[in-house]
């Protein structure tokens, strides 16, 4: 594919600055959202769709919940990311609009969440919302926290970040934290399990919600707008907390005195799809890069293929590579914007040490083979069979192999005027090396 590509003001043009260009674990914000930012060729309108919901809402008052479901490393936080930078410089969405974004995985520990963690995650990204503002926390809000829990369970202590904490009417972030640790809730950093405080709390659900609530009439108040919450990185929630959040505890997020934006992984939604747990929300989906056709006769998708090399020549300069490594790149990764990034700074990385002066094939086969490693410690025979299946029909079995195939990007979503399934390209290569795998 032969394309003059322009000189991009932040390409890097040596493998050092290249390896900074490309940390594939942070999503794109400030500067580097302006300078490294690539648009699907449907994403536009559907962040104008969303945007158009938000202004209506914003200007009626209403609570709508959305979703915002798509692959591990899609680049959904950097969609977010971009969509509150569009709220922000929209003259009547930032005059309508007081936004709360924040990662969840940065407030708990994901591997035990249910809704008491998202209803306090929210009482702190409120607080750090406030104070990256400079403006004053409402602690008649926080009190009335602290009266709810002492009200409860009377007088808690507990062992925390190695000192004894109780509960007392002190405000701040730390004690807000502590507050956190003492129903049980698994804050980062540390901090023990309280298991009967946080039973009793989840007793009285509705009061908790009720709480919450009061908080966001007040932030609404105070700010003279409608609340809008963004909560990224729900999607990276395991199976059995995601179940819990959006099935068994669905009620809670939905009835939120907000509107709000939650991430919900792939697998979730192929699983939860039809079901009444997803009625009351508003879904907007971030496609994968479509580098393939359905049919293999057909061959690449060049538009999206030319995207994706966007993405890699606005971080690094074209010279860096030889010819055609980088339209390799981009069709090994499957369209995964996060495992593209990967490979590329795993390829300067290599070349740095080993003094390469451009990344080669073969640099571009020893980053595969790490990738192979990494996918291959997670299958065994029969998931190879499956496999094997599932990019022959290019569809999903209705099984519990599935949702793990979808999270681990082994099985890759597309949708080219319809939902279809792949095997991720790098997955596709070891099954050819250990065929014969009958499939029926």
């Amino acid at each position: 594919m032969t394309t003059n590509w322009p000189r991009y003001p932040r390409a890097a043009t040596n493998f050092v600055d290249a390896y900074a260009n490309t940390d594939y674990r942070i999503p794109l914000q400030g500067e580097e959202l302006d300078a490294f930012y690539v648009a699907r060729h449907d994403h536009d309108s559907r962040l104008e769709l969303l945007k158009q919901e938000l202004l209506w809402g914003a200007e009626r008052g209403l609570t709508t919940k959305f979703i915002v479901s798509g692959h591990v490393g899609c680049g959904k936080s950097t969609e977010l990311n971009r969509s509150v930078k569009e709220i922000e410089a929209d003259p009547n969405l930032r005059e309508s609009l007081f936004v709360v974004p924040y990662s969840v995985n940065e407030i708990l520990d994901l591997q035990d969440v249910d809704y008491t963690d998202i209803a306090f995650s929210i009482v702190i990204g409120i607080y750090n919302r406030l104070e990256r503002l400079d403006l004053s926390f409402p602690q008649d809000r926080i009190q009335s926290v602290v009266e709810w829990i002492n009200d409860e369970v009377e007088r808690f202590t507990t062992t925390t970040l190695g000192a004894e904490v109780e509960v007392s009417t002190d405000f701040g972030l730390p004690k807000i934290l502590s507050y956190l640790n003492v129903l049980g809730i698994r804050v980062r950093g540390g901090g023990s399990y309280g298991s009967e405080a946080r039973y009793k709390v989840k007793k009285r659900a509705p009061e908790l919600r009720h709480l919450v609530n009061r908080l966001l009439d007040h932030l609404k108040e105070i700010s003279g707008m409608n609340v809008l919450l963004v909560i990224d990185d729900l999607d990276k929630l395991p199976r059995r907390e995601a179940l819990r959040v959006f099935r068994d505890d669905g009620p809670f997020l939905t009835l939120l005195s907000c509107m709000a934006i939650y991430t919900a992984p792939i697998s979730l939604m192929y699983e939860l799809g039809d079901s009444p747990s997803f009625g009351p929300y508003r879904s907007y989906p971030v496609p994968m890069f479509k580098v393939m056709h359905r049919n293999p006769e057909d061959g690449y998708y060049e538009p999206d293929i030319l995207k994706m090399m966007e993405l890699v020549y606005r971080r690094v300069v074209p010279d860096l590579f030889e010819d055609g490594v980088v339209e390799e790149m981009v069709k090994t990764s499957g369209g995964v914007v996060r495992h593209l990034i990967k490979m590329v700074q795993d390829a300067c990385l290599y070349c740095a040490t080993f003094n390469r002066q451009v990344v080669t094939r073969d640099v571009l086969e020893w980053v595969v083979n790490e990738f192979k490693r990494d996918f291959s410690r997670r299958l065994t025979r029969a998931d190879y069979i499956r496999l094997k299946r599932i990019h022959l029909t290019k569809d999903c079995e209705d099984s519990d192999q599935v949702w793990e195939y979808l999270q681990s990007l082994c099985v890759l979503e597309y949708v080219n005027g319809d939902y279809w399934y792949d095997v991720h390209p790098i997955v596709q290569r070891l099954i050819a090396e250990r065929e014969p795998l009958p499939v029926d």
